[in-house]
């Protein structure tokens, strides 16, 4: 069985295709076919408002190359997700429709709450009877937070505060002041509490950080030095010298420097980045589940 997810975020798409083991083994899904298209929606949509004439052009051929995937792949089951730059854009819904229109491509634009719901689908697994945990997830142009006390959500959010948002002066300093309360207020009282953090760019820069070793975890310490670091970087320094993606690497410093507040005011230290978590992990979980496809194994 080959499963799909398309994620559609502020800074990039992505569609990640899968065959599902149906053998028993540990490992659930086998990757068939990943790909990443830098769009950039949150650029007009955090700004304007509205996706531009330029933005859609882009994006309607990243689609129409996904539908085809899909069918040359001989995908069973998709679902395709759009996050808050295409929410918030007020020509998201005509986009979204004309996909539909054209080419059969079905896409939900998905509130903060699903969006966070799904993502924890991806890293369910990690939680221990007993413990706490902060779920962190900084994505182009929002921020999801869950509190999880003995296995159980106990407080969930999303705020309009991201990479792309940030890096494009979107964000008032009211929000941080919200965030910075949600944070300190939810966390309160809550011994040895642990992150667990996803994203694309925090797994980068995990990676980095453990000189590329497949090891998901890191000091708040380190991430303080390796946000020092690069902001003393160019953007081509950071491509050539850290093997980033034009992308990435405009971004990587906005993405630590909201991680490290996040983990400040909530008293973190110590910091897990699984492997195979985020939205589009938690989108293929989401099908497995929705198919019933565990009862094969």
């Amino acid at each position: 069985m080959k499963l799909a997810a398309i994620d559609i975020g502020s800074n990039a798409v992505r569609l990640q295709i899968v065959r599902t083991n149906e053998e028993g083994n540990a490992e659930l899904f086998k990757k068939v076919e990943f790909v990443r298209i830098p769009v950039r929606l949150g650029d007009d949509a955090f700004k304007d408002k509205y996706i531009s004439k330029e933005k859609r052009k882009v994006f309607y051929k990243a689609m129409h190359a996904f539908q085809l995937m899909l069918d040359v792949f001989e995908v069973d089951h998709y679902l395709a997700c759009a996050t808050s730059a295409m929410r918030e854009a007020e020509n998201g819904k005509k986009i979204v429709k004309k996909l539909k229109e054209e080419i059969g491509l079905n896409i939900q634009i998905i509130d903060g709450k699903t969006e966070s719901q799904i993502i924890l689908k991806s890293i369910s697994h990690l939680f221990q009877a007993g413990k706490n945990y902060l779920t962190i997830d900084v994505g182009g142009g929002s921020t999801e937070m869950t509190v999880i006390s003995d296995g159980k959500v106990v407080n969930s959010v999303s705020f309009d505060i991201g990479t792309v948002r940030v890096f494009d002066g979107a964000v008032k300093e009211k929000t941080w002041q919200t965030i910075e309360s949600w944070v300190k207020h939810k966390t309160a009282g809550l011994d040895n509490l642990e992150a667990i953090v996803t994203s694309g760019t925090i797994n980068k820069i995990s990676h980095l950080l453990n000189d590329g070793l497949e090891q998901p975890s890191f000091s708040r310490e380190q991430l303080k030095n390796f946000h020092r670091k690069v902001s003393k970087m160019s953007v081509n320094e950071r491509i050539e010298q850290l093997k980033l993606n034009p992308d990435r690497a405009d971004i990587i410093d906005v993405s630590a420097d909201i991680y490290l507040r996040i983990l400040s005011w909530a008293g973190i230290k110590q910091v897990t980045a699984p492997a195979n978590s985020g939205l589009k992990d938690g989108i293929l979980q989401f099908l497995y589940d929705k198919h019933n496809l565990g009862q094969k194994r």
